[in-house]
C-alpha cells in the first residue's frame, strides 16, 4: 500500500512540476523570458482631438465666496485634458460658455454663504445668438465649495459630451 501512495505522489509531483520546468527549460534554451503583457496605463489621460471642448467661464457678482468659486472653477478647468480654458472672446470660435451669477445669501452676513445661479450655453462664435444647454440654481458655503466644484466640472462633462456634435 505504502508503494502505491509512493508511486502516487511521485507521479503528481512530477505532473506538478513538468509545466514549470518545461517555461524554464524554454527560457533557458531561447535565452529571453517573455515580458508580462501590456504596460501599465497612465493616470492622466491625453488630450483627445475629439473629446477636448473649449469653455469659458464668465462670473457676475461681488461676494467672496462667489469669487473663489469662480476662480475654483477656472482652475479645474485648466487642469483638465476635457477642457480648454479659453476667456478670449474675441477668437471666432465654437465654445462652451458657462456663465456664472452669484450673490450673498445673507446680505447682512455676506461670509456665511453664497447663492450661485449657473447656465452652459452653446456659442457658435462672436455675433451669434447663445444656444441655453443647461442651468442650475444653489446655495453653497466655504466648506462645500470642493464638493460643488466637483458637481459642476462633472455636470460640464456630461453636457459636453451630450451635445459634442455641436462643437464639430
Amino acid at each position: 500500500m505504502k508503494t502505491v501512495f509512493y508511486a502516487l505522489l511521485l507521479a503528481c509531483a512530477l505532473t506538478l512540476a513538468g509545466p514549470r520546468a518545461h517555461v524554464a527549460q524554454a527560457a533557458s534554451v531561447s535565452g529571453t523570458v517573455t515580458p508580462q503583457a501590456g504596460k501599465p496605463t497612465p493616470d492622466k489621460p491625453e488630450k483627445g482631438v475629439d473629446r477636448v471642448t473649449v469653455i469659458s467661464v464668465q462670473l457676475e457678482g461681488s461676494d467672496s465666496i462667489g469669487a473663489r468659486l469662480g476662480t475654483r472653477l477656472k482652475e479645474r478647468f485648466n487642469q483638465s485634458n476635457l477642457f480648454t480654458l479659453n476667456d478670449d472672446d474675441e477668437k471666432d470660435m465654437p465654445k462652451l460658455r458657462l456663465l456664472l451669477s452669484t450673490a450673498p445669501e445673507f446680505p447682512s452676513r455676506p461670509g456665511v454663504g453664497s447663492v450661485y445661479s449657473v447656465c452652459w450655453v452653446f456659442s457658435q462664435g462672436k455675433g451669434y445668438l447663445g444656444y441655453l444647454l443647461a442651468r442650475e440654481l444653489g446655495t453653497v458655503n466655504g466648506d462645500d465649495m470642493d464638493a460643488l466644484v466637483d458637481k459642476l466640472v462633472e455636470r460640464t462633462d456630461g453636457i459636453a459630451a451630450k451635445y459634442g456634435n455641436l462643437w464639430k
